[in-house]
């Protein structure tokens, strides 16, 4: 370790130089330079600042904590790929800003979603509203049914896995994102899309809105791609 990256990773880099810029320099050239420990130093300089700009848009210190790794990740990227001069403090502030910004909006379209009711529970509940006693309602109900079987055949696997912890198991987030290997705003975004994506199939195969499920005689459809 050098001896620069070893004084600011002891958090004495206030008391040496209260000039945040110069010690930024300092630690990026060394960084450049091949000293691993140098980012860290950075890291530990300038988190704690990333992480509260990040919260100040996205109030979920989870969110907000993965924001400022992704910001960081970030700045090796660009000290690794670029060689010029940088103000570490001010590009920090740009790039959280920025992804704090859009996983904002991220989340608000994804709230906007998941307000309306699951593609899947809509169709549950029309075939609860059928009689098992009416020979006609019998027969709607497992064409109904086969026809949720056929559109999740032809959604890609991890949409299928997805759709299948959450709607048919009813595993809450955590236990999904454990599952699966995600975390829970992965978990979110996936289940998202594969929700979106179930309703695009099922409106492309049966003709008619999720809402609205089938009541008439349904066609043959293609083999699952």
């Amino acid at each position: 370790m050098s001896p620069l990256a070893a004084t600011a990773s002891q958090g004495d880099w206030h008391e040496a130089d209260r000039d945040v810029a110069a010690v930024d320099a300092a630690l990026v050239a060394a960084f450049r330079n091949g000293d691993v420990f140098a980012f860290e130093s950075l890291y530990r300089l300038h988190h704690r600042y990333v992480e509260m700009l990040a919260r100040r848009i996205i109030i979920d210190p989870h969110r907000a904590e993965d924001i400022a790794q992704e910001a960081f990740l970030r700045l090796v990227r660009q000290l690794l790929s670029h060689d010029g001069e940088i103000r570490v403090r001010a590009w920090l502030h740009r790039t959280t800003t920025n992804l704090a910004i859009d996983e904002h909006r991220r989340l608000r379209t994804m709230q906007h979603y998941q307000e309306q009711a699951s593609p899947i529970e809509e169709l549950q509940r029309a075939l609860e509203r059928y009689h098992e006693g009416h020979p006609e309602r019998a027969a709607e109900r497992r064409e109904i049914r086969l026809l949720i079987v056929r559109v999740i055949e032809h959604l890609p696997a991890r949409y299928r896995q997805i759709l299948a912890l959450r709607e048919l198991e009813c595993m809450d987030y955590p236990h999904i994102a454990e599952r699966m290997g995600l975390s829970i705003s992965a978990v979110e975004s996936l289940l998202f899309r594969a929700r979106r994506r179930f309703t695009e199939v099922y409106d492309q195969i049966s003709d008619e809105p999720v809402r609205l499920p089938r009541r008439r005689r349904r066609r043959e459809l293609p083999p699952a791609v």
